[in-house]
C-alpha cells in the first residue's frame, strides 16, 4: 500500500473528520496502493478540517469539461512526492448516486453511513458495516436497471458487481440490515428490498429488473434533474463516448482547478529539456488533459505551405545545381555558428509558430495543460532576423510581432548541465550537432529570461529521478 495514501487516512482520523470509504470496498486493498480512485463520503460539518488536510497533502480540485456537474460530489487529486503517483479522491458530501455516467438520485444514507463506520478497511481506512454497504449497493443497481444505457453498462460489467455483491453478502447479516432500514430507511419497504437482493444474487431476467428498478426509483423520487433528461444526457454522454473511442480520440476532460496551464521546456542542447517534458507529459495526462508540443518544430499551417513548398523547391534545385562540392568551413565565431537561416524562412518559421501555439492556446482556455518542448525567448528560439536593411528591417518587424503575440507561460522549466556533459550527450545521438553549434547555444541558452513567466531551474546532472523529482514538484505546486 501507498504511504502517502495511509498517511493522508491517519490525518483524517488524528484531525476527527467524520469519513468512510463507502463503496468497492472488496477493491481497497488495490485503491490504497493507487491503483483505482478512493470513494469517500465526508461529514459536510467537518468540510473546513478535510479541506485543511487537503491542503497540507498539497491536494487540488479538479473539474470535467462538459459534463454536467454531480452536486455534492468533487474530485481532488494529490501527487505522492516519492513516487509521482497521482492519487485521485472522489468526495461525497451528500450521496448522490444512479448510474455511472450521470448520477441523478438523492438517497438520504449519508447518517447511515457515517454512524456505522468503523476502522475495518485496509491500514485503517473506515469503511460502513457490510449491512449498510449492501443496501446502498443494491439502491444504486436497482435505479440504474430502467436506463437502457446503464443497464447495458451494468450487463458488461456483471462480473465486477457479483464479485462485490458476493463479498458483501458474506459479511452482511439479514436481521441488522432489516433493522437499519426500518431505522434509516422508512421510505423503501423491506419486501421491496429483499426482493431486489434475491433477484440480484440470482442474476434475474431483465423485464424482472426492470420492473423492480421502476419500484425502487418511486421510493427515491427526489432527482437533481428530471428522468427524460437525465436518460438523454446518459445516452448523449455514452453515445460520444463512442464515437471518440471508434476515432481514437482519447484527448481527456478532466482538469485541475482553476484552469489550463502553460508549461515551456527550456534550455541548451542535450541538457535534457526533451526527455523531461516528454515524461513530464505523460506522467499528467495519465489523469488530465494534456497535449505535448514541440515548438521548435511547429506544423505547418494553410498559410505558409506554399512557401515552404517554393523554398524547398529552391534549395533542391540549388543542390543539384551545385557542380562541384565545397568543403564546409565551422567557424568558430557564435554569430556564424549558429547558422541562422535566410530572413524569410526565420519569417516563416515564426508564422507558424504563433498560428501552432494559437491552435492549442484554445486548448488551454479549456482547462488543458500543455506542455512544450523549448519556447521563443528574446535569446533563443525567438527573432533570428537582423535589420540590415530596408527588406530586413521590415520582416524583422513582423517577425518580432508575431513572438510577441505568442502567449507568456505560466512556467518555464530551465534544464542546466555543464558544458562538458550536454557535449557528451550530444555524441551518443543519432544525429549530433556540430560541436560549434552545440557551444554557441549554451552560451546562448544563459541568457535565457522569461520577465512574465515563474521560471524554475532543474540541474540534469544528476540521477534523472531526482530531476524529475523536481520537474514534478514544480509543476504540481504551480497548478
Amino acid at each position: 500500500m501507498n504511504a502517502f495514501i495511509l498517511d493522508l487516512f491517519k490525518n483524517f482520523e488524528t484531525e476527527n473528520i467524520e469519513y468512510c470509504h463507502f463503496k468497492s470496498n472488496n477493491n481497497l486493498e488495490p485503491a490504497l496502493c493507487g491503483v483505482d480512485d478512493l470513494d469517500l463520503l465526508v461529514g459536510s460539518g467537518d468540510f473546513d478540517k478535510f479541506s485543511e488536510v487537503l491542503s497540507k497533502f498539497r491536494f487540488r480540485l479538479a473539474t470535467d469539461r462538459g459534463t454536467p456537474p454531480t452536486p455534492y460530489v468533487y474530485h481532488y487529486f494529490g501527487t505522492d512526492p516519492d513516487t509521482g503517483l497521482l492519487v485521485h479522491l472522489h468526495v461525497y458530501f451528500k450521496i448522490i448516486t444512479g448510474g455511472s455516467i450521470y448520477k441523478n438520485n438523492s438517497i438520504r444514507v449519508e447518517k447511515m453511513f457515517l454512524d456505522e463506520a468503523f476502522p475495518g478497511g485496509e491500514g485503517g481506512v473506515f469503511i460502513p458495516s457490510a449491512e449498510a454497504d449492501l443496501i446502498l449497493f443494491v439502491i444504486r443497481k436497482y435505479i440504474e436497471q430502467p436506463s437502457i444505457v446503464e443497464h447495458f453498462l451494468f450487463l458488461k460489467d456483471w462480473h465486477n458487481i457479483n464479485n462485490e455483491l458476493q463479498w458483501l453478502i458474506n459479511r452482511a447479516d439479514r436481521i441488522k440490515m432489516s433493522n437499519l432500514l426500518k431505522k434509516w430507511m422508512p421510505e423503501l419497504c423491506p419486501d421491496l428490498f429483499n426482493d431486489c437482493l434475491d433477484k440480484l444474487l440470482l442474476k434475474s431476467s431483465i423485464r424482472a429488473r426492470f420492473f423492480l428498478g421502476i419500484k425502487v426509483r418511486k421510493s427515491f423520487v427526489n432527482t437533481v434533474r428530471g428522468s427524460l433528461y437525465a436518460e438523454y444526457t446518459r445516452f448523449f454522454q455514452f453515445f460520444l463516448a463512442y464515437i471518440k473511442n471508434k476515432l481514437k480520440m482519447h484527448r481527456k476532460n478532466r482538469f485541475l482547478f482553476p484552469g489550463g496551464l502553460l508549461i515551456a521546456f527550456a534550455g541548451s542542447e542535450a541538457s535534457g529539456k526533451s526527455t523531461l517534458s516528454k515524461d513530464a507529459a505523460e506522467w499528467l495526462a495519465e489523469r488530465f488533459d494534456v497535449s505535448h508540443i514541440h515548438i521548435g518544430k511547429p506544423k505547418k499551417n494553410w498559410r505558409t505551405i506554399p512557401l515552404w513548398y517554393l523554398i524547398y523547391t529552391y534549395s533542391f534545385f540549388k543542390k543539384v545545381s551545385k557542380k562541384l562540392s565545397r568543403k564546409k568551413v565551422v567557424s568558430s565565431d557564435s554569430s556564424i555558428a549558429i547558422n541562422n537561416p535566410h530572413p524569410i524562412v526565420s519569417w516563416i518559421d515564426s508564422i507558424d509558430r504563433k498560428y501552432y501555439m494559437g491552435k492549442f492556446f484554445r486548448k488551454l482556455m479549456e482547462g488543458g495543460t500543455i506542455i512544450t518542448d523549448r519556447y521563443p525567448s528574446e535569446f533563443l528560439d525567438g527573432p533570428r532576423i537582423e535589420p540590415v536593411s530596408k527588406l530586413t528591417s521590415f520582416l524583422s518587424k513582423l517577425e518580432k510581432r508575431n513572438y510577441e503575440l505568442m502567449p507568456h507561460p505560466d512556467l518555464v522549466i530551465k534544464a542546466e548541465a555543464p558544458l562538458e556533459l550536454t557535449i557528451e550527450r550530444n555524441a551518443q545521438r543519432d544525429f549530433p550537432e556540430p560541436e560549434v553549434f552545440l557551444r554557441a547555444r549554451y552560451e546562448l541558452a544563459k541568457k535565457i529570461n522569461f520577465p512574465y513567466s515563474k521560471m524554475v531551474f532543474v540541474k540534469t546532472d544528476q540521477e534523472y529521478d531526482n530531476s524529475f523529482r523536481e520537474v514534478r514538484d514544480a509543476i504540481w505546486n504551480r497548478t
